[in-house]
C-alpha cells in the first residue's frame, strides 16, 4: 500500500496520520537519511551550507524522478532495465530538436520517444514475455538509437530552458516542479483505479484477473508511467549538462531500483511507497555527497557504499516479514478463538434450555 494508504485507526489519531504519511516499512529509509544527515553535519560544517544541499537536491533529482516511475513497474512485479538508456534518449532527442524545432515542440517530440518505449515493453510484458528480458534487450536498442542520434555529447541546449536545472538563490529552479511531480505519482498510486489495480496485479495476478481488472491493459500503463517518469529526468539531464549526452542515464538503472527497494517497494510486487521512494532516493544522493565532505577514500567509498545499501534493503524486507508474520499470527487467534469448546458444542447439540 502507498503511504496514503486508508487507516482504520478513528479521524484525529496519531495513528491515521502516521499511516497516511509513511508506510512502515519505509522507516528504514527514513532512519537511513537522518543517519546520514547526522553524521554529515558533525564530521563537516560544510555539510549544512546551503549551497551543498542546494547541490544534493539537484543531483538527486533525475534519479528521484526514474525511481517514481520505476515503482510502477516494480509494483506490477516487474521491472524496467530501460529506463536510464529512455532517459538518455530523451536527452539526446531534445538536444538535437531544440533548435530546428523550438523548445515546445522538442519537449514533445523527447516526451513521445520516451512514451513509445514504454509502450513497447508493455505491450511484450502484457503479452507474457518477461520484464527482465524485455526491459534488458529494448535497453540496449534504445541505448543504440540514442548512441546513433548523437554518438558523443552535443545539440544545442537553450539558456533560458537549461535554467531549469539552476538554483534561485540557494533553492534550485525545479523544486517546485519535482513536488508536483511527487503529488502527482502518489495521486495516481492512491486516488485513481490504475493505482488498485496495479498493486492487484502485482499481488496476484490471478486474483486480479478473477476480479475482473484488465491485467494487460494495467501492465502497459505500469510501463508507459515507467517510461514517461524517465523522459522527464532526461529533460532535466538535458537541462543540467546543456547538451544531449547519449550515455548519461546509464547509471539511474540500477541505482533507481536500489532506491525503491531501500525505500521499502517490494520487488515481488503489490507493495508500492512513493514516500519510500522518496527517501531512498534521497539516501542514495546523500551517501556519496556525506562521503565525499568526510574525506571517505574513493577506493572504499564503492566497497562502503554497497555494504550500506545491503543493510538498508535487507531491513524493509526483514520488516516486511515480521509485519506479515503478526498478521497471520492475529488472523489465526481470532479463528481460534471463534472455534467452540466442547462444552459449547454439548450445550449447542441439547439445544436451548428454557426454564420454567
Amino acid at each position: 500500500m502507498s503511504f496514503l494508504s486508508k487507516s482504520t485507526a478513528k479521524p484525529g489519531s496519531s495513528g491515521l496520520k502516521f499511516k497516511r504519511m509513511m508506510d512502515p516499512i519505509s522507516i528504514p529509509a527514513l532512519v537511513f537519511v537522518l543517519v546520514l544527515v547526522a553524521y554529515g553535519s558533525f564530521s563537516t560544517s560544510s555539510f549544512l551550507n546551503g549551497f551543498n544541499i542546494s547541490n544534493v537536491l539537484v543531483q538527486v533529482t533525475p534519479l528521484l524522478l526514474i525511481a517514481l516511475g520505476q515503482s510502477f513497474a516494480v509494483g506490477t512485479g516487474g521491472l524496467d532495465l530501460s529506463v536510464g538508456s529512455t532517459a538518455s534518449l530523451t536527452a539526446v532527442v531534445a538536444a538535437t530538436l531544440f533548435v530546428p524545432l523550438g523548445a515546445p515542440l522538442a519537449l514533445l517530440v523527447a516526451i513521445g520517444a520516451a512514451l513509445l518505449v514504454g509502450l513497447i515493453n508493455g505491450l511484450l510484458v502484457a503479452s507474457g514475455l518477461e520484464a527482465f528480458l524485455v526491459t534488458l534487450a529494448s535497453m540496449a536498442v534504445v541505448q543504440g538509437i540514442a548512441l546513433l542520434i548523437q554518438p558523443v555529447p552535443g545539440g544545442e541546449v537553450p539558456k533560458a530552458y537549461a535554467k531549469l536545472a539552476g538554483l534561485w538563490g540557494n533553492i534550485p529552479v525545479a523544486l517546485p516542479f519535482v513536488l508536483a511531480v511527487v503529488v502527482l505519482a502518489a495521486l495516481l498510486l492512491r486516488k485513481t483505479s490504475l493505482g488498485t489495480n496495479i498493486l492487484s496485479v502485482g499481488g496476484d495476478v490471478h486474483v486480479a484477473r478473477l476480479v475482473g481488472i484488465r491485467v494487460e491493459r494495467t501492465l502497459v500503463q505500469a510501463y508507459v508511467l515507467s517510461a514517461f517518469f524517465a523522459g522527464l529526468a532526461g529533460l532535466f539531464l538535458a537541462a543540467r549538462t546543456r547538451t544531449g549526452d547519449p550515455t548519461i542515464g546509464a547509471s539511474f538503472t540500477l541505482d533507481s531500483l536500489a532506491a525503491v527497494v531501500v525505500g521499502g517497494t517490494l520487488l515481488t510486487g503489490g507493495r508500492i511507497t512513493m514516500a519510500g521512494t522518496v527517501l531512498g532516493s534521497l539516501a542514495l544522493g546523500l551517501l556519496p555527497n556525506v562521503m565525499n565532505l568526510s574525506g571517505v577514500s574513493t577506493f572504499f567509498q564503492t566497497t562502503a557504499k554497497g555494504l550500506i545499501l545491503l543493510i538498508a534493503i535487507l531491513l524493509p524486507v526483514l520488516i516486511s516479514r515480521s509485519i506479515a508474520r503478526r498478521r497471520r499470527a492475529q488472523e489465526g487467534n481470532m479463528l481460534r478463538s471463534r472455534i467452540p469448546t466442547g462444552k459449547e458444542e454439548d450445550a449447542a447439540r441439547s439445544g436451548p434450555m428454557i426454564s420454567v
